[in-house]
């Protein structure tokens, strides 16, 4: 069996580069989602589910790859490797993304979710600095919150370029996690 073309002629990079495209796309929208995370809290609650809409897109990806191209099998290690490989080219895309909307459409961007994150954490520690008086657990946590807000007013705003490239370090783990657990589950057709 020739696992590189299947009988119309569709070779598993083809296949690769049109669903990372897709997939990347995703990845800009939740990237712009979990942006604005920070000035509003109610849109982190779409984190998780972004996530495992994440793990389902790859099952998908890597389940057509297994029943069009290659004839209903696929070993547990190259879904494996074809999973992680979907997640770089569409993590790539994403960075490239990041970049270019960092650098040159919001340049400000960065600062602004820095100082937003200074100011969340400054309400959460004014709240608990309230609690206090009544609660003992609430007021062993003001030092640990003064502390992360100092860490946070000394540390360096992220430039664009070491923005991008953690985000798509951060897609290729995530994606080496993902398919350890969904490789197995495709290998073979039921």
């Amino acid at each position: 069996m020739n696992i590189t073309v299947n009988p119309n002629g569709v070779a598993i990079n083809q296949y690769l580069m049109k669903t990372a495209l897709p997939l990347g796309g995703y990845f800009i929208i939740e990237y712009l989602i979990r942006n604005y995370t920070a000035s509003n809290i109610f849109l982190g609650f779409l984190n998780f589910p972004m996530m495992a809409l994440t793990a389902i897109l790859l099952f998908l990806a890597i389940r057509k790859l297994r029943d069009m191209i290659l004839d209903g099998q696929i070993s547990g290690f190259m879904a494996w490797t074809f999973g992680v490989q979907l997640m770089f080219f569409a993590g790539l895309i994403e960075a490239t993304f990041i970049y270019i909307y960092n650098e040159f459409i919001v340049p400000t961007n960065l600062v602004t979710v820095h100082n937003q994150l200074i100011e969340q954490y400054e309400s959460a520690l004014t709240t608990i600095e309230g609690l206090s008086s009544t609660n003992t657990m609430a007021s062993s946590m003001i030092p640990m919150l003064q502390e992360m807000i100092d860490m946070l007013k000394q540390a360096p705003v992220a430039s664009a370029i070491e923005t991008a490239i953690s985000m798509l370090t951060n897609d290729i783990f995530f994606g080496m996690l993902i398919m350890a657990f969904v490789a197995p589950i495709v290998r073979k057709k039921k």
